[in-house]
């Protein structure tokens, strides 16, 4: 079983082809789906599937959503199976945003592919998505054999990202510890007296992110 999440209007044939309903659709009105549903509260068996895949769809959930969703998708997965994701790449679009040979018109389409098209409540991204950022997550988090590829469209900077499940065992409770790692990262931390954890109201902050996480597994 194969499932292409986020189809839009492009139907691949052998896969389980699923996106909004079309009441939910803006812009496309050709969207074509076997099944209509808001792929956060889908549920497979554990190890049934053998490849999902999204393009342009997992920069609109946010940090801790985003995380929650790659442990259930690794859930889903046989060993070995694949995950394969495409965003647009930020470090690339940052380059593009500092340089002087680009015009302001250029630099607001890329503004635009960074942060979304804002027409709809579900049409902003939430976050940024990079090769290294997908290479620490990803293996973090259970898969290997990453395999990069960069994209281009005019201006338009993507990244596609192929990795494997691998054989390690996970529970709730050591998906929490890495998640907890990752998140960390994006807390704002003060370094002094040799400390690198955050405090106050970023250590808030990372139990309400955690607290986001749990709830979307």
């Amino acid at each position: 079983m194969k499932l292409h999440l986020g189809c839009g209007q492009i139907y691949l044939k052998g896969y389980i082809n699923i996106d909004y309903p079309p009441a939910f659709q803006t812009v496309q009105s050709n969207v074509k789906a076997d099944l209509y549903q808001d792929i956060t509260k889908l549920n497979y068996h554990k190890g049934s599937i053998d490849e999902i895949r999204l393009h342009h769809v997992f920069e609109h959930f946010t940090r801790p959503v985003a995380l929650a969703l790659i442990c259930k998708w690794r859930d889903w997965l046989k060993v070995g199976g694949l995950l394969r994701i495409e965003t647009p790449d930020t470090l690339s679009s940052f380059k593009i945003m500092i340089s002087p040979l680009f015009s302001y018109s250029d630099k607001q389409q890329v503004l635009r592919h960074i942060f979304g098209s804002h027409e709809a409540s579900w049409a902003a991204h939430y976050d940024g998505w990079y090769k290294n950022k997908f290479d620490f997550t990803l293996k973090e988090l259970g898969f290997n054999k990453l395999k990069f590829k960069k994209n281009s469209r005019g201006l338009l900077r993507n990244i596609e990202v192929t990795a494997y499940k691998t054989d390690e065992t996970f529970n709730y409770e050591k998906y929490k510890k890495r998640v907890t790692k990752l998140l960390s990262f994006s807390t704002i931390k003060v370094r002094a007296k040799n400390k690198n954890i955050p405090e106050g109201s970023e250590a808030k902050m990372l139990k309400i992110w955690l607290k986001i996480w749990g709830k979307n597994l």
